[in-house]
């Protein structure tokens, strides 16, 4: 297991770290925010998969609906999500465990579908592993020590689970997910040896979405990537070829993130990218999502 750290002049810190090789088809990575400021660090999400945060001090306050904020100051696991949300950090330390949708197949059998672009509780959801990652237990740690603890966790929980026909089914549908040459929801259904109404079945509960609107998240993750590498680029140098044009490409992006691109280069971001520096050097993508 290596960690990587990324550290700007800001009250934040942000270090992150894979899993053993056993765990990397379930886990992406393991994070460590911490905010040592009374002033919050504003950011704005974008489109990934899904995550547990164990808030082991301080709060996460997150605008999930229009005109209002909830104030989070339990763990709580996030589901997958197709769009943006705001969300700022108050002086806290939140420790992060990237899921990738097998994740959640192979250790609990959650149907995503139920909290897609939401948040649950860990305790009322996964009510053993609550208990077993308390902020009590976890408190006064360093990072690496709690990421060798989360990692030993995970791979006990692998140790006493057997893998199943929905966890290969569902690695198979996500690798063919990020393939840029498939486009079309039948291609994808023909892919798996599925009928169109089993694929959207299994995407809602495997991915939390219908497969077109996974399939055009993705595509727009592509792209998103490519303007994150080259933010001072002209539009034809970063976007996917399944576009037709820069309005259908803005018109996506306005769907997605509520704002055009121009809007949300001139945006501070200052989580996503110190986050997205460290994915980019440890797993070549700065966007979860497209892990």
């Amino acid at each position: 297991m290596g960690d990587t750290a990324v550290t700007h002049e800001t009250p934040m810190q942000v270090r992150l770290a894979l899993p053993s090789e056993p765990l990397r088809g379930y886990i992406s990575a393991y994070s460590m925010f911490e905010v040592d400021s009374d002033a919050p660090i504003v950011d704005y999400s974008v489109p990934e998969w899904g995550a547990i945060r164990l808030i082991l001090g301080g709060r996460f306050d997150l605008d999930d609906k229009p005109g209002q904020t909830t104030i989070i100051e339990k763990s709580f696991i996030q589901g997958p999500t197709s769009g943006t949300f705001k969300f700022a950090l108050h002086r806290c330390q939140i420790l992060g465990v990237g899921l990738y949708p097998a994740g959640f197949a192979r250790f609990w059998d959650i149907d995503l579908g139920k909290i897609a672009n939401g948040w649950t509780l860990l305790g009322d959801t996964l009510p053993d592993l609550g208990s077993a990652l308390c902020p009590e237990n976890l408190a006064g740690q360093t990072a690496d020590h709690l990421f060798a603890l989360i990692d030993g966790h995970f791979m006990a929980l692998l140790a006493n689970t057997k893998p199943s026909h929905r966890t290969s089914q569902t690695v198979q549908l996500h690798k063919l997910l990020n393939d840029p040459d498939i486009s079309r929801i039948e291609d994808l259904a023909d892919a798996m040896r599925l009928s169109v109404s089993s694929l959207a079945s299994l995407c809602r509960k495997r991915f939390g979405f219908p497969p077109k609107l996974l399939l055009r998240r993705q595509r727009f993750l592509r792209m998103l990537e490519e303007l994150h590498a080259r933010p001072y680029s002209e539009w034809p140098d970063f976007v996917d070829p399944q576009y037709a044009d820069q309005s259908h490409m803005i018109r996506d992006f306005k769907f997605f993130m509520g704002l055009s691109p121009s809007q949300y280069l001139a945006l501070p971001r200052p989580v996503q990218q110190m986050s997205g520096e460290q994915r980019a050097l440890a797993l070549g993508k700065a966007l979860q999502g497209l892990e």
